[in-house]
């Protein structure tokens, strides 16, 4: 009897129930790593994109430094970004019809500059996006 009594108070967990907890434990686990896996890519991305327009926004406040401005186009690599810049004269679309060349009293010129960048994304696709501006410069001499 006193064999019993000492037997009921030593119970500890069965197999099943261990079993049980470490299942359960493992569906959780399972869970929180792909959390924070989706997390670190997401990371990643963000990181890719911020890079990408620091780029972008790179070229187009070097180009936009040039003075005077004249119709060109670029391109280049920085790091894992490939950019591709365009200055071009701007005509507004309601004055196209009206006016295509500048009239010789006029001494500046408004550009359209467009940078395009391309960065590696996820599956191997790669990403693109362009950003672009107007700016006004002063004719070059002798040309338009």
């Amino acid at each position: 009897m006193r064999w019993r009594a000492t037997r009921q108070k030593m119970r500890g967990f069965s197999l099943l129930e261990v079993l049980v907890a470490f299942v359960v434990l493992a569906l959780i686990g399972t869970a929180l790593f792909r959390l924070f896996g989706g997390a670190m890519n997401n990371a990643a991305s963000a990181d890719a994109w911020s890079r990408a327009v620091q780029v972008a926004q790179n070229q187009l406040a070097q180009a936009a430094t040039v003075h005077p401005l004249s119709a060109t186009s670029e391109s280049g690599r920085d790091g894992d970004v490939q950019w591709t810049l365009q200055v071009e004269p701007y005509m507004p679309p309601s004055l196209e019809g009206e006016t295509t060349q500048p009239t010789e009293s006029l001494t500046y010129r408004l550009y359209r500059l467009q940078v395009e960048v391309r960065f590696p994304g996820v599956a191997d696709r790669d990403r693109t996006f362009a950003l672009e501006t107007l700016k006004i410069s002063q004719i070059e001499q002798g040309g338009p």
